[in-house]
């Protein structure tokens, strides 16, 4: 780049200006990288290359950590260290892809990390996350929203797969303790469940107990994967294969 070593002129501007403009629109353009988080907002994120059906319900983003996150990461959080960047290159692999998926018309998500969630409304403004997406577990327990519990990593690459104001009801509280043992399926289960004639794929959002003149009798509420969703018996459910 040709350094300046003299005044420069106002009839010199319009370049100047044109080159300070194309500055500003690559900064621009670096600021607007997108990341998936990966847990502890003092770690590393990591940079997507890959997004597909976003907003939908097939909503995917793969990413992988580059040297440049490693870069920044050691520029916030360990400056003037020079063996940093090499140090956490030593025993990373940059060719990992992480990959977070949802389903942003049924308000579920699989993160980086694996497993499944559910929405459950959004977080209070007496703690961090105010105002951001609240997530369950499959066992229908609430996911903190602490740095060590990993809920607000979760928000974030909710974010990224379905941009925009939340548009879904708060997922269904679970149940309290459930009168009757044994029970053959559990929140979260993935089954299929008897619509016609054919068994569909479908996961258990909610179990639902009705006192009968037999006792309590269980029920589940389940969303079929064509989008219906229903409260039906134990025996309208299968665990798939069999």
């Amino acid at each position: 780049m040709t350094q300046w070593s003299v005044p420069i002129v106002i009839r010199h501007s319009a370049p100047l200006l044109c080159a300070v403009a194309l500055l500003g629109m690559t900064t621009a353009a670096a600021a607007a990288e997108e990341w998936l988080s990966l847990g502890d907002p003092k770690s590393w994120s990591a940079t997507i290359f890959s997004k597909s059906g976003i907003g939908t319900a097939s909503a995917v983003a793969q990413a992988r950590v580059t040297r440049k996150s490693i870069q920044g990461w050691c520029e916030n959080w360990s400056p003037g260290d020079k063996q940093c960047v090499s140090g956490i290159l030593k025993d990373l692999d940059l060719s990992t892809v992480y990959r977070a998926e949802a389903n942003c018309q049924a308000g579920s998500i699989v993160p980086t990390t694996g497993g499944r969630y559910t929405l459950a409304g959004i977080w209070d403004n007496r703690d961090i996350g105010g105002g951001r997406s609240k997530w369950r577990d499959s066992k229908g327990a609430i996911v903190g929203r602490s740095n060590a519990e990993g809920g607000l990593a979760i928000s974030q690459q909710w974010e990224v797969l379905c941009p925009g104001p939340l548009k879904l009801k708060p997922a269904t509280a679970p149940a309290p303790a459930a009168p009757v043992s044994n029970l053959p399926f559990a929140i979260g289960d993935h089954v299929e469940a008897r619509y016609g004639n054919a068994w569909i794929p479908a996961r258990v959002q909610a179990i639902r107990h009705k006192r009968t003149a037999n006792g309590i009798e269980a029920n589940y509420d389940v969303v079929l994967i064509n989008g219906k969703r229903g409260i039906v018996p134990a025996r309208m459910l299968r665990h798939p294969g069999r």
